[in-house]
């Protein structure tokens, strides 16, 4: 009897020691948490198969969540299948391979560390559903959302309500997106903007390729230079890391040559401060005068080169070109920034105040969007009609080269097979008669776009008598295309969408705000 006692008072006490009161049971995890004990839960092979290791912890219980049987634990830190994560609570269920974090969640994977105010994780599949305030940093690149489908396996994540992304070069948001981690790649959809220190891009769809520096986007695409005053659109644009881009389907191009940038400097986002991106929307340039400052191109498709200070656009494609002083029309068009120059070929026309150019090859030269130089090469004709009389005065040549002055007419140059017919008017401004000359070479100046003097090698002439007839008299070769002549455009090339947040709609989780000032401390170089 005495032995029995014995042993049931040493069984009470084993008893006791093991079924502690709350409290005890308290300090007993914060102790286990304290030292860092790895302790381990691996559920039979009947139920969970997810592997829970808690490295740190307050509490844990079984209990009953969502009406199943879970073991809660309180401020854990914790890997589950090799993922590393830290949570105000979690919640394990015993009977499926699946586990809630929620509160203050942290998750760091092999090349990403992320933060969400909920994790429901599945094991199975490695699959995951953050909500709440989700952030995933990789490298130097944020990205933000509130509702996000993450695959830890294949490193994937589905932004279902909004996708933000910053970087060092400036921020991409949409109303959809998926950013896949492995290959830095992403895709945008519905309502994209991309906005950086010199450019603000909208379409409907995005994709993006960061390593490689390549993107495509379509649906309404517009991209607007601040610095250059230039505003692009077109159905879809790709674009890369030298430069190019490719403008398909429906191409616009915007200059405004003189209008005042008064955009003001903003600094470069920084996804390693609070103040995730203080990029503003940019601000929209003052207004032109829309006939003396402002270039349009239009064609099916443009090729744009764009390098350091050299800007290059080329068209295979039928193309057209207005501003206020110089509009054409050819086959092909090609501008080079270096010299303000335009190259036509196809059958390219040009218009400059009542005069028409027509030749195999026409080159001009701007000064300020201002004419400076025209070259017509290869059956060269100039057709001008005069304002008074209304007719046609027409000069041709193998080659034709007219100078300006502040874009105003002042010599031409033709050579050789030159034929010239100049219909005159006497004193009284009445017409009288014509003059055809035919010449290897001739210089003509002009005063306030009159002629002033004609200079003429070897000619032979012809003196017309005014007669009702003479104004029909044409040259081999005459053109006078008012119905090709591009009008002034009524394009509208304004933003469909509201500025650019400044920052993400939430407010950021203090778990990132202290990774980022701790961050900030480890690179704070005092000078």
């Amino acid at each position: 009897m005495v032995l029995l006692s014995s042993i049931k008072r040493a069984y009470c006490r084993i008893k006791n020691y093991w079924t502690p009161s709350a409290n005890n049971q308290r300090s007993l995890f914060l102790l286990l948490g304290g030292i860092g004990v790895l302790f381990s839960i691996v559920s039979s092979p009947l139920q969970a198969q997810n592997v829970v290791e808690l490295l740190r912890f307050e509490s844990a219980e079984r209990t009953i969540y969502e009406q199943e049987p879970v073991q809660r634990l309180i401020q854990a830190r914790l890997t589950v299948d090799g993922l590393a994560m830290v949570c105000d609570t979690a919640y394990r269920y015993l009977d499926r391979s699946e586990l809630l974090a929620i509160g203050n969640l942290q998750i760091e994977t092999e090349n990403a560390i992320i933060w969400t105010d909920s994790l429901r994780y599945f094991s199975k599949d490695e699959r995951s559903l953050l909500r709440g305030r989700v952030i995933i940093e990789q490298e130097n690149t944020g990205l933000f959302g509130t509702s996000v489908d993450y695959n830890f396996e294949e490193k994937i994540a589905y932004f279902t309500n909004g996708i933000r992304l910053v970087d060092s070069t400036g921020v991409l948001t949409a109303n959809r997106g998926t950013y896949f981690e492995e290959q830095d790649s992403a895709l945008f959809i519905e309502h994209v903007q991309l906005l950086t220190e010199e450019d603000y891009a909208e379409s409907d769809f995005m994709t993006l390729a960061r390593k490689s520096k390549r993107s495509y986007l379509s649906g309404n695409v517009l991209i607007h230079n601040t610095s250059d005053q230039q505003r692009i659109r077109a159905d879809s644009i790709y674009a890369d890391s030298t430069g190019f881009r490719q403008l398909i389907g429906n191409a616009v191009i915007r200059t405004i040559e003189s209008a005042v940038n008064d955009t003001p400097d903003k600094p470069t986002p920084n996804i390693n401060t609070p103040d995730i991106n203080t990029l503003d929307d940019p601000t929209p340039e003052i207004t032109p005068d829309i006939e003396s400052d402002t270039t349009f191109v239009f064609a099916p498709h443009i090729n744009i080169y764009d390098q350091d200070s050299t800007f290059i656009f080329q068209s295979d494609s039928l193309s057209s070109s207005w501003s206020q002083n110089f509009s054409t029309h050819s086959d092909s068009l090609k501008y080079e920034s270096e010299f303000e120059q335009f190259t036509l070929t196809g059958q390219p026309i040009a218009w400059y105040d009542n005069t028409e150019l027509n030749a195999k090859t026409i080159i001009a030269q701007t000064d300020s969007n201002k004419l400076s130089l025209l070259y017509l090469f290869n059956e060269a004709f100039v057709t001008v009609r005069a304002e008074k009389s209304g007719r046609f005065n027409q000069l041709k040549a193998d080659t034709v080269i007219t100078r300006f002055i502040d874009g105003r007419l002042h010599t031409m140059t033709l050579e050789p097979n030159v034929t010239i017919l100049y219909f005159t008017q006497n004193e009284e401004d009445e017409n009288d008669g014509a003059i055809e000359l035919k010449t290897p070479l001739a210089n003509i100046r002009f005063v306030e776009d009159d002629v002033d003097e004609l200079v003429a090698t070897a000619t032979q002439g012809f003196v017309f008598e005014e007669d009702s007839s003479l104004s029909l008299r044409r040259l081999e070769g005459f053109r006078w295309s008012t119905d090709d002549r591009p009008i002034k455009p009524s394009i509208d090339l304004e933003y469909r969408f509201k500025a650019v947040p400044n920052q993400p709609a939430f407010i950021l989780p203090l778990r990132y705000q202290q990774y980022v000032n701790d961050k900030k401390s480890v690179n704070f170089n005092p000078k």
